[in-house]
Protein backbone atom coordinates (compact mmCIF):
# COMPACT_ATOMS: atom_id res chain seq x y z
CA UNK A 1 0.00 0.00 0.00
CA UNK A 2 3.17 2.19 0.85
CA UNK A 3 4.68 1.31 -2.87
CA UNK A 4 1.28 2.40 -4.27
CA UNK A 5 1.13 5.65 -2.23
CA UNK A 6 4.19 6.91 -3.49
CA UNK A 7 3.64 6.25 -7.13
CA UNK A 8 1.93 9.02 -8.76
CA UNK A 9 3.79 12.26 -6.75
CA UNK A 10 5.12 14.82 -8.61
CA UNK A 11 9.33 14.48 -9.19
CA UNK A 12 11.33 17.61 -10.61
CA UNK A 13 13.90 16.70 -12.95
CA UNK A 14 17.12 18.98 -13.41
CA UNK A 15 19.22 18.76 -15.73
CA UNK A 16 21.08 20.46 -18.59
CA UNK A 17 22.12 17.54 -20.60
CA UNK A 18 19.10 16.30 -23.01
CA UNK A 19 19.57 12.94 -23.11
CA UNK A 20 19.98 12.08 -19.46
CA UNK A 21 17.23 14.27 -18.21
CA UNK A 22 14.67 12.35 -21.04
CA UNK A 23 16.35 9.00 -19.45
CA UNK A 24 15.57 9.26 -15.84
CA UNK A 25 11.79 11.05 -16.90
CA UNK A 26 11.28 7.84 -18.66
CA UNK A 27 12.34 5.29 -15.80
CA UNK A 28 10.08 7.29 -13.25
CA UNK A 29 7.30 7.89 -15.61
CA UNK A 30 7.41 3.54 -15.98
CA UNK A 31 7.51 3.88 -12.28
CA UNK A 32 4.05 5.54 -12.30
CA UNK A 33 5.62 9.08 -10.97
CA UNK A 34 4.68 12.02 -12.08
CA UNK A 35 7.16 14.09 -14.24
CA UNK A 36 8.35 18.07 -14.72
CA UNK A 37 11.36 19.17 -16.21
CA UNK A 38 13.58 21.62 -16.28
CA UNK A 39 17.03 22.64 -17.69
CA UNK A 40 19.15 24.25 -15.49
CA UNK A 41 18.34 25.51 -11.72
CA UNK A 42 16.81 29.09 -12.19
CA UNK A 43 14.30 27.40 -14.56
CA UNK A 44 13.43 24.49 -11.93
CA UNK A 45 13.42 27.17 -9.27
CA UNK A 46 10.21 29.26 -11.11
CA UNK A 47 8.51 25.83 -11.72
CA UNK A 48 8.58 25.12 -8.12
CA UNK A 49 7.43 28.05 -6.78
CA UNK A 50 4.11 27.57 -9.39
CA UNK A 51 4.24 23.91 -8.71
CA UNK A 52 6.16 22.43 -5.26
CA UNK A 53 7.51 19.07 -6.27
CA UNK A 54 8.16 16.64 -3.20
CA UNK A 55 10.87 15.35 -4.94
CA UNK A 56 13.68 16.95 -7.10
CA UNK A 57 16.45 15.29 -8.63
CA UNK A 58 19.38 17.59 -10.26
CA UNK A 59 22.55 17.50 -11.86
CA UNK A 60 25.21 19.91 -9.40
CA UNK A 61 26.60 21.55 -12.68
CA UNK A 62 24.73 23.81 -14.57
CA UNK A 63 24.21 27.24 -16.27
CA UNK A 64 22.49 29.91 -14.10
CA UNK A 65 22.24 28.11 -10.84
CA UNK A 66 23.88 25.22 -10.22
CA UNK A 67 22.36 21.96 -8.02
CA UNK A 68 24.20 23.33 -4.91
CA UNK A 69 22.86 26.79 -5.54
CA UNK A 70 18.97 25.49 -6.01
CA UNK A 71 19.67 22.83 -3.45
CA UNK A 72 20.04 25.66 -0.86
CA UNK A 73 17.16 27.81 -2.63
CA UNK A 74 14.69 25.08 -2.02
CA UNK A 75 15.96 24.85 1.63
CA UNK A 76 14.18 28.43 2.10
CA UNK A 77 10.79 26.59 0.82
CA UNK A 78 8.32 25.80 4.39
CA UNK A 79 8.37 21.92 3.31
CA UNK A 80 11.51 21.79 1.57
CA UNK A 81 11.66 18.85 -1.20
CA UNK A 82 13.70 15.89 -0.93
CA UNK A 83 16.34 16.63 -3.20
CA UNK A 84 18.50 14.23 -5.02
CA UNK A 85 22.02 14.83 -6.47
CA UNK A 86 23.20 13.66 -9.94
CA UNK A 87 26.86 13.02 -10.01
CA UNK A 88 29.65 12.28 -12.39
CA UNK A 89 32.47 9.98 -11.29
CA UNK A 90 34.65 12.71 -10.73
CA UNK A 91 36.55 13.49 -7.25
CA UNK A 92 35.19 17.03 -7.64
CA UNK A 93 31.41 15.94 -8.11
CA UNK A 94 31.58 13.13 -5.13
CA UNK A 95 33.35 16.10 -3.04
CA UNK A 96 30.42 18.61 -3.76
CA UNK A 97 27.67 15.46 -3.31
CA UNK A 98 28.97 15.10 0.22
CA UNK A 99 28.82 18.88 0.91
CA UNK A 100 25.27 18.91 -0.24
CA UNK A 101 24.21 16.10 1.64
CA UNK A 102 25.83 18.42 4.96
CA UNK A 103 23.49 20.61 3.43
CA UNK A 104 20.43 18.70 3.54
CA UNK A 105 20.45 16.68 0.43
CA UNK A 106 18.31 13.47 0.71
CA UNK A 107 20.90 11.47 -1.47
CA UNK A 108 23.01 11.64 -4.62
CA UNK A 109 23.85 9.08 -7.31
CA UNK A 110 25.99 8.87 -10.32
CA UNK A 111 25.20 9.48 -13.19
CA UNK A 112 25.64 6.18 -15.43
CA UNK A 113 23.23 4.56 -17.91
CA UNK A 114 22.70 1.23 -15.13
CA UNK A 115 21.48 3.90 -12.53
CA UNK A 116 17.82 3.87 -13.30
CA UNK A 117 16.56 1.34 -10.87
CA UNK A 118 18.59 2.84 -8.46
CA UNK A 119 16.86 6.49 -9.17
CA UNK A 120 13.22 5.11 -8.64
CA UNK A 121 14.39 3.42 -5.79
CA UNK A 122 15.77 6.54 -3.93
CA UNK A 123 12.79 8.70 -5.06
CA UNK A 124 10.17 6.06 -3.38
CA UNK A 125 12.57 6.59 -0.09
CA UNK A 126 11.79 10.32 -0.78
CA UNK A 127 8.49 10.43 -1.11
CA UNK A 128 8.17 8.71 2.11
CA UNK A 129 10.40 10.76 3.82
CA UNK A 130 8.54 14.06 2.53
CA UNK A 131 5.19 12.39 2.92
CA UNK A 132 6.80 11.68 6.73
CA UNK A 133 7.75 15.27 7.67
CA UNK A 134 4.01 16.53 5.70
CA UNK A 135 2.32 14.54 8.47
CA UNK A 136 5.15 15.58 11.22
CA UNK A 137 4.71 18.93 10.66
CA UNK A 138 0.46 18.74 10.22
CA UNK A 139 0.75 17.17 13.76
CA UNK A 140 2.97 20.40 15.12
CA UNK A 141 0.84 22.68 13.62
CA UNK A 142 -2.75 20.54 15.36
CA UNK A 143 -0.95 20.19 18.38
CA UNK A 144 0.19 24.26 18.38
CA UNK A 145 -3.52 25.00 17.60
CA UNK A 146 -5.20 22.94 20.26
CA UNK A 147 -2.88 24.59 22.84
CA UNK A 148 -4.02 27.91 21.64
CA UNK A 149 -7.75 26.92 21.76
CA UNK A 150 -9.99 26.36 24.80
CA UNK A 151 -11.29 23.36 25.12
CA UNK A 152 -14.80 24.03 25.88
CA UNK A 153 -15.90 27.16 23.64
CA UNK A 154 -13.12 26.27 20.97
CA UNK A 155 -12.30 30.19 20.92
CA UNK A 156 -8.77 31.12 21.80
CA UNK A 157 -7.24 30.58 25.21
CA UNK A 158 -5.71 33.08 27.29
CA UNK A 159 -2.05 31.85 25.79
CA UNK A 160 -3.55 32.56 22.39
CA UNK A 161 -5.12 35.58 23.57
CA UNK A 162 -1.39 37.16 24.38
CA UNK A 163 0.20 36.56 21.71
CA UNK A 164 -2.30 37.56 19.72
CA UNK A 165 -2.44 40.70 21.10
CA UNK A 166 1.32 41.64 21.28
CA UNK A 167 0.92 40.88 17.30
CA UNK A 168 -1.97 42.86 17.21
CA UNK A 169 -0.02 46.07 18.53
CA UNK A 170 3.03 45.66 16.69
CA UNK A 171 0.68 45.74 13.57
CA UNK A 172 -1.02 49.00 14.53
CA UNK A 173 1.87 50.36 15.56
CA UNK A 174 4.01 49.55 11.84
CA UNK A 175 1.22 51.04 10.19
CA UNK A 176 -0.14 53.64 12.37
CA UNK A 177 -3.75 52.02 13.02
CA UNK A 178 -6.21 52.11 15.86
CA UNK A 179 -6.80 48.66 18.01
CA UNK A 180 -9.16 48.31 20.97
CA UNK A 181 -9.56 45.99 23.30
CA UNK A 182 -13.29 44.86 24.70
CA UNK A 183 -13.25 42.57 28.14
CA UNK A 184 -16.46 40.75 28.65
CA UNK A 185 -17.59 39.38 31.99
CA UNK A 186 -21.27 37.46 32.09
CA UNK A 187 -23.36 38.99 34.73
CA UNK A 188 -24.32 36.69 37.80
CA UNK A 189 -22.97 33.61 35.99
CA UNK A 190 -22.32 31.87 39.80
CA UNK A 191 -25.54 31.98 39.71
CA UNK A 192 -26.12 29.31 37.10
CA UNK A 193 -23.94 27.25 38.11
CA UNK A 194 -25.67 27.35 41.63
CA UNK A 195 -29.16 26.74 40.30
CA UNK A 196 -28.98 24.53 36.99
CA UNK A 197 -25.49 22.93 37.33
CA UNK A 198 -21.78 23.14 36.28
CA UNK A 199 -22.77 21.42 33.14
CA UNK A 200 -25.51 23.78 32.26
CA UNK A 201 -22.69 26.48 33.22
CA UNK A 202 -20.37 25.21 30.72
CA UNK A 203 -22.99 24.91 27.58
CA UNK A 204 -23.98 28.95 28.38
CA UNK A 205 -20.35 29.59 28.08
CA UNK A 206 -20.28 27.97 24.90
CA UNK A 207 -23.18 29.40 23.86
CA UNK A 208 -22.31 32.74 25.12
CA UNK A 209 -18.74 32.42 22.76
CA UNK A 210 -21.02 31.68 19.56
CA UNK A 211 -23.26 34.28 19.77
CA UNK A 212 -20.78 36.52 19.96
CA UNK A 213 -18.92 34.80 17.00
CA UNK A 214 -21.93 35.56 15.12
CA UNK A 215 -22.24 39.14 15.52
CA UNK A 216 -19.03 40.32 15.50
CA UNK A 217 -16.99 41.63 12.42
CA UNK A 218 -14.77 38.80 10.63
CA UNK A 219 -11.62 40.75 11.00
CA UNK A 220 -12.65 40.75 15.25
CA UNK A 221 -10.88 38.19 17.11
CA UNK A 222 -12.12 36.49 20.29
CA UNK A 223 -10.29 34.71 23.50
CA UNK A 224 -11.80 33.20 26.28
CA UNK A 225 -9.56 35.18 28.79
CA UNK A 226 -10.32 33.23 31.82
CA UNK A 227 -13.73 31.64 33.75
CA UNK A 228 -16.23 33.92 32.57
CA UNK A 229 -14.51 36.38 31.01
CA UNK A 230 -14.19 36.89 27.03
CA UNK A 231 -11.91 39.16 25.67
CA UNK A 232 -11.90 40.55 22.11
CA UNK A 233 -9.67 42.61 20.03
CA UNK A 234 -11.10 45.05 17.47
CA UNK A 235 -8.37 45.80 14.52
CA UNK A 236 -8.17 49.28 13.16
CA UNK A 237 -11.23 50.53 15.67
CA UNK A 238 -10.92 53.51 18.53
CA UNK A 239 -11.87 53.59 21.78
CA UNK A 240 -15.08 55.25 20.67
CA UNK A 241 -16.06 53.25 17.73
CA UNK A 242 -14.62 49.96 20.13
CA UNK A 243 -17.48 51.21 22.67
CA UNK A 244 -20.06 51.44 20.00
CA UNK A 245 -19.52 47.84 18.89
CA UNK A 246 -19.30 46.46 22.42
CA UNK A 247 -23.13 48.15 23.19
CA UNK A 248 -23.91 46.42 19.66
CA UNK A 249 -22.72 42.88 21.30
CA UNK A 250 -23.79 43.48 24.83
CA UNK A 251 -27.58 44.25 23.78
CA UNK A 252 -27.09 41.36 21.29
CA UNK A 253 -26.55 38.79 24.03
CA UNK A 254 -29.31 40.64 26.40
CA UNK A 255 -32.09 40.56 23.54
CA UNK A 256 -32.32 36.78 22.84
CA UNK A 257 -31.53 33.83 25.44
CA UNK A 258 -29.08 31.48 25.19
CA UNK A 259 -30.03 27.40 25.22
CA UNK A 260 -28.63 25.34 27.77
CA UNK A 261 -29.44 22.00 29.09
CA UNK A 262 -32.54 21.79 27.04
CA UNK A 263 -33.63 25.05 28.26
CA UNK A 264 -33.44 29.07 27.56
CA UNK A 265 -31.32 31.03 29.84
CA UNK A 266 -31.62 34.61 29.90
CA UNK A 267 -28.14 36.14 30.16
CA UNK A 268 -27.04 39.31 30.33
CA UNK A 269 -23.00 40.71 30.60
CA UNK A 270 -20.97 44.09 30.81
CA UNK A 271 -18.03 45.14 28.95
CA UNK A 272 -15.21 47.29 29.78
CA UNK A 273 -13.77 49.11 26.52
CA UNK A 274 -9.73 50.31 25.87
CA UNK A 275 -8.28 51.93 23.04
CA UNK A 276 -3.97 51.71 22.26
CA UNK A 277 -2.32 54.50 23.25
CA UNK A 278 1.16 55.31 22.32
CA UNK A 279 2.77 55.04 26.00
CA UNK A 280 1.48 51.55 26.29
CA UNK A 281 3.88 48.82 26.57
CA UNK A 282 4.29 46.44 23.71
CA UNK A 283 3.21 43.56 25.79
CA UNK A 284 -0.52 45.18 26.41
CA UNK A 285 -0.35 44.94 30.06
CA UNK A 286 -1.45 48.92 29.93
CA UNK A 287 -4.22 48.26 27.74
CA UNK A 288 -5.69 45.29 29.42
CA UNK A 289 -5.25 47.36 32.80
CA UNK A 290 -7.91 49.99 31.36
CA UNK A 291 -10.03 47.84 29.37
CA UNK A 292 -10.51 45.67 33.15
CA UNK A 293 -11.17 49.05 35.05
CA UNK A 294 -13.72 50.00 32.66
CA UNK A 295 -15.69 46.54 32.99
CA UNK A 296 -15.23 46.43 36.68
CA UNK A 297 -16.95 49.94 36.59
CA UNK A 298 -19.58 48.68 34.20
CA UNK A 299 -20.64 46.31 36.79
CA UNK A 300 -20.69 48.75 39.38
CA UNK A 301 -23.00 51.20 37.12
CA UNK A 302 -25.77 47.95 37.17
CA UNK A 303 -24.18 45.39 34.80
CA UNK A 304 -25.57 44.64 31.35
CA UNK A 305 -23.62 47.37 29.55
CA UNK A 306 -20.41 48.48 28.34
CA UNK A 307 -17.95 51.62 29.41
CA UNK A 308 -15.20 52.92 27.83
CA UNK A 309 -12.07 53.46 30.19
CA UNK A 310 -11.32 56.98 31.36
CA UNK A 311 -14.59 58.16 30.11
CA UNK A 312 -17.23 59.54 32.97
CA UNK A 313 -18.53 57.52 35.16
CA UNK A 314 -22.51 57.93 36.57
CA UNK A 315 -22.87 57.34 40.09
CA UNK A 316 -23.48 53.64 41.15
CA UNK A 317 -26.63 52.33 41.35
CA UNK A 318 -26.53 50.01 44.24
CA UNK A 319 -29.16 46.99 44.13
CA UNK A 320 -29.56 47.68 40.29
CA UNK A 321 -30.59 44.02 39.14
CA UNK A 322 -29.80 43.22 35.25
CA UNK A 323 -32.36 43.21 32.77
CA UNK A 324 -32.66 42.59 29.29
CA UNK A 325 -32.44 46.41 28.20
CA UNK A 326 -29.15 47.30 27.71
CA UNK A 327 -28.74 50.74 30.08
CA UNK A 328 -26.66 53.08 28.78
CA UNK A 329 -24.23 53.48 31.94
Amino acid sequence: MEELETQGAQVLVVDDTTLVRKIIVARLRGAGYRVAEATDGQEALELFRKQASPVVITDLNMPRLDGLGLLAALRQHPLAPEVILLTASRAGDAQAAVEALRLGAHDYIAKDPSAGNEVVLAVQRAVEKWRLREENARLVDDLRRLSLTDSLTNVGNRRAFDEALRAEIARARRHQRDLALVLFDLDHFKRINDTLGHRAGDQVLTAFAARLGSLMRASDRLFRYGGEEFALLLPDEGPLSGLEAARRLVRGIAEQPLAANGSHVALTCSAGVAGLRASDASDGADLVARADAALYAAKRAGRNCALRADEPRPAARLGAAASLAVKPC
